[in-house]
C-alpha cells in the first residue's frame, strides 16, 4: 500500500500552500477540543498542533503521514486569537498598529501506522506594521476578512498595505512555515517531493452539461418551444443528448437539418427563438448528477482549483453555475463568448487555466463527448471522458479519452495520482 498524505485542517490557507508545493494529499479537519495546559503562545501552538495531528493519526485506517498545524498571533506574550465580533477586531486592530508583534505555527507529523512522531516544531516570524488612522481599521474591518483570521488580519489580503516587514518566514505567518516544513521532514528521512509529489495535479476543468449535471431536459424544454412557434416539428428529449455539446449555432443547425429546412432567415429566427426562451428556462429541471457534489467537495478539500467551460452562451453558463452549486465552489467559470472559440478549439480551456493560475500540464481536463477529449487533447491537459453523460465510450475512445471513468469518485483518486483501472 502507498503511504498517503493527511492535512488534519480545514484551513484554506493551509491547504493553498501545500498545493503550491506540488504534493499530493487529501484533508481530515481535527475537530477535538483544543485545550492546552501551556501559557506561553510557541508553546500552546506547538502542543495543539500534535494534538491535532495524533487525533487523525488514531482515527485513520489508512497508512499515511497526518500533519496537525495551529497558528497564534501573540503581542507582549498575549495570545490574540480571531475576534468576537467587530469590536474585538477594533480592538486587536488597534494594538497592533505602529508596533511589532510575534506570529507563531507549530507543525506536527505523525506517522499513523507507527504512530511515531516524525516532525514537532514551531516557528516564529516578527511582523512589524505602519500606524493606521481609526477610519481605515474601520474600513478594513467591513470586508470582513478580519472576522475569522487570528489577530484580525491576514497578511495576504487588505492588511498586507501596512506590513512594514518581518522577520522570519512569510508562509508562518499565512499558517504554515513551508520551508522548514520540508526541510524538517527531509531530516527524518521523509522526501516529501519525491514520496508525494508524482502525478499531482492541481486544476480541475469541467464541461457543463452531461459531465457536472444533467441539463438535457432544460435545453429540449426550451427549444421544443421554439420549434413550436416556428411552426417546425418537435425532437424527442432523448435525441438531444446527440444534438448538443457544440454550441447554441450547432445545436440549431442539427434541428433544422432534423426538420429538412434550410438555414437562412429561419437560422437566425429559431436561434433568436430558443435563447429566448433559454434565457429564462436555463435552469429548468438542471441537477448534479449523484457523487459530483461529494467529489466537488473532495477536490476542494485536497486544494484543487475548480474551472467550469461550456459552449452555453457565457452569461448562460454563470448563471446556471449560481443556482445550481454553492457560491465559491468553483474558481472560474467560462461560456460561450464573442472573444473565445467555442470548444473543441482549446482557447477556452487554457484561458481558464490561466486564470486559475495553473499550467495547462497540471490540469484534469473532465467531458463527456468527443468535443470535450478534442478540447483538452488540444490543451494539452489529462483528458478523462465520462460515461454518465450524453455519449458513449466508442466515441470517447476515438476522439483521444486519456482515461475513462464510470463514476464520479474515480475523478479523484486520478486528481491524487492513483492508479485508477475501471
Amino acid at each position: 500500500m502507498t503511504k498517503k498524505l493527511i492535512l488534519a485542517s480545514a484551513s484554506p490557507r493551509r491547504k493553498e500552500l501545500l498545493s503550491q508545493m506540488g504534493l499530493a494529499f487529501s484533508v481530515c479537519p481535527a475537530c477535538g477540543e483544543e485545550k492546552s495546559g501551556f501559557q506561553r503562545p510557541e508553546d500552546v501552538v506547538k502542543e495543539l498542533a500534535l494534538q491535532k495531528a495524533s487525533e487523525i493519526a488514531k482515527k485513520t485506517e489508512e497508512d499515511a503521514l497526518v500533519i496537525g498545524s495551529d497558528t497564534v498571533v501573540a503581542f507582549e506574550g498575549r495570545i490574540l486569537g480571531k475576534p468576537a465580533d467587530k469590536e474585538d477586531a477594533f480592538r486587536m486592530l488597534n494594538m497592533l498598529q505602529g508596533a511589532s508583534h510575534m506570529v507563531y505555527t507549530g507543525v506536527a507529523v505523525v506517522d499513523a501506522k507507527t504512530e511515531e512522531i516524525l516532525v514537532h516544531f514551531v516557528d516564529g516570524t516578527k511582523v512589524s506594521m505602519y500606524s493606521m488612522t481609526e477610519e481605515w481599521i474601520r474600513s478594513y474591518i467591513e470586508t470582513g476578512e478580519p472576522m475569522d483570521k487570528a489577530g484580525a488580519y491576514a497578511i495576504q489580503g487588505g492588511c498586507s498595505l501596512w506590513i512594514k516587514g518581518i522577520e522570519g518566514a512569510y508562509s508562518t505567518v499565512v499558517g504554515f512555515p513551508a520551508a522548514r516544513f520540508y526541510h524538517e521532514l527531509l531530516k527524518a528521512g521523509v522526501d516529501l517531493l519525491e514520496q508525494f509529489g508524482k502525478k499531482q495535479y492541481q486544476a480541475c476543468i469541467f464541461d457543463f452539461d452531461g459531465t457536472l449535471c444533467d441539463s438535457v431536459e432544460s435545453i429540449a424544454v426550451c427549444a421544443n418551444h421554439a420549434l413550436r412557434d416556428l411552426g417546425l416539428k418537435e425532437v424527442s428529449p432523448a435525441d438531444y443528448k446527440l444534438l448538443v455539446g457544440d454550441g447554441v449555432d450547432m445545436l440549431v443547425r442539427r434541428l433544422l437539418s432534423r426538420n429538412k429546412a434550410e438555414s437562412g432567415e429561419l437560422f437566425d429566427r429559431l436561434k433568436e427563438k430558443y435563447m429566448e426562451y433559454f434565457r429564462e428556462g436555463c435552469c429548468y429541471h438542471v441537477t448534479p448528477y449523484p457523487g459530483i457534489p461529494e467529489l466537488l467537495k473532495e477536490l476542494k478539500d485536497m486544494g484543487a482549483k475548480l474551472g467550469v467551460i461550456s459552449n452555453k452562451p457565457h452569461a448562460n453558463t454563470v448563471d446556471v453555475i449560481h443556482q445550481v452549486f454553492q457560491e465559491g465552489v468553483f474558481d472560474w467559470v467560462q461560456g460561450q463568448t464573442e472573444e473565445i472559440p467555442r470548444k473543441p478549439d482549446p482557447a477556452g480551456a487554457l484561458y481558464t487555466a490561466e486564470k486559475l493560475g495553473v499550467e495547462p500540464k497540471n490540469c484534469l481536463y473532465i467531458g463527456d463527448t468527443g468535443t470535450d477529449m478534442k478540447t483538452g487533447t488540444a490543451a494539452g491537459m489529462y483528458t478523462v471522458g465520462v460515461l454518465w453523460g450524453f455519449r458513449d465510450q466508442k466515441e470517447l475512445e476515438e476522439t483521444g479519452a486519456a482515461k475513462i471513468i464510470r463514476e464520479p469518485s474515480a475523478i479523484g483518486k486520478i486528481y491524487r495520482g492513483e492508479e485508477y483501472y475501471d
